[in-house]
């Protein structure tokens, strides 16, 4: 569960829609050009395909081939569409335990022959949760992530690429962090005469609600409405406060619906988002 940034990506306060965006602004990526015909490996376990990669679902999972004739393996996307994109976000991975060293690569095809760029120098992810890449925004023909040798098999189960969707506020008190937010369904045990005897976990999640307000009516209705629509059917990832707090990145999805309202006279709105996941 952490953020990496390209050193070659360059933060600064700016104002837009009325409001300051800075480096805590809150982080969701949603967009994902991935598809079953657009993402690629080296080599994969013929019963865990490339294309599990595209299916938004946790339990599926693409295997590399532990010691392929490469020291490395490559996840490689194209963009055909040539889409605009900032982030590279992977799910249920094992890299951590593993030990495998990811970095960020895209393809510059200004010269001959076309050869692939460093964007993200590799790093050792502090564990085996959510990571989300962020770099400069551009219309890469293609990025890849770049796995090298480790202890095991790579295995990811969802990777998304896209444009993040940057908050327009940032998020300040009564909010916990889904990392913090770990719900467990127990049965407790006692005897008759009070004793505890024991207790059964059945089962547990991950859970907070994100509360934005003070949204421009303008800004809402031009990036946050198509979020909450897709989000109707898709995970997204989600950065609550991405600068302070790398480490806290969550794997989401609606646990309620999200209905917004306005929130003052001058039309500002605001949403809460009841979010259950994984970190």
């Amino acid at each position: 569960m952490s953020l990496v940034i390209s050193s070659s990506f360059v933060i600064s306060d700016n104002i837009s829609g009325g409001g300051i965006i800075t480096a805590d602004n809150p982080l969701i990526g949603y967009d994902n050009i991935v598809n079953t015909s657009s993402i690629f490996t080296d080599t994969e376990d013929p019963e865990f395909p490339a294309t599990f990669l595209a299916n938004p679902a946790t339990h599926l999972r693409w295997v590399g081939l532990f010691g392929s004739p490469s020291s490395d393996e490559h996840v490689t996307i194209t963009n055909d569409s040539i889409f605009d994109i900032d982030y590279i976000a992977i799910a249920r991975h094992n890299l951590f335990t593993a030990q495998i060293a990811i970095s960020v690569e895209y393809l510059d095809v200004s010269g001959s022959p076309q050869d692939w760029v460093e964007l993200i120098a590799p790093v050792i992810l502090p564990s085996d949760g959510p990571a989300l890449f962020r770099f400069p925004k551009l219309a890469y023909a293609s990025v890849r992530l770049r796995l090298q040798s480790g202890l095991a098999a790579p295995t990811i189960a969802v990777v998304y690429v896209g444009a993040l969707l940057v908050i327009q506020r940032r998020m300040y008190v009564g909010h916990t962090p889904m990392s913090m937010g770990r719900m467990v369904q127990q049965a407790s045990m006692r005897s008759v005469s009070g004793n505890f005897l024991g207790r059964i976990v059945l089962g547990r999640k991950t859970a907070t609600q994100a509360s934005f307000q003070n949204l421009t009516p303008d800004w809402y209705r031009l990036y946050m409405a198509p979020f909450v629509l897709a989000a109707e059917e898709i995970p997204f990832f989600f950065a609550w406060r991405p600068s302070t707090y790398p480490d806290e990145v969550g794997y989401a999805w609606l646990a309620d619906d999200a209905i917004p309202k306005n929130q003052r006279s001058n039309g500002m709105m605001q949403i809460d988002l009841a979010l259950e996941g994984i970190v």
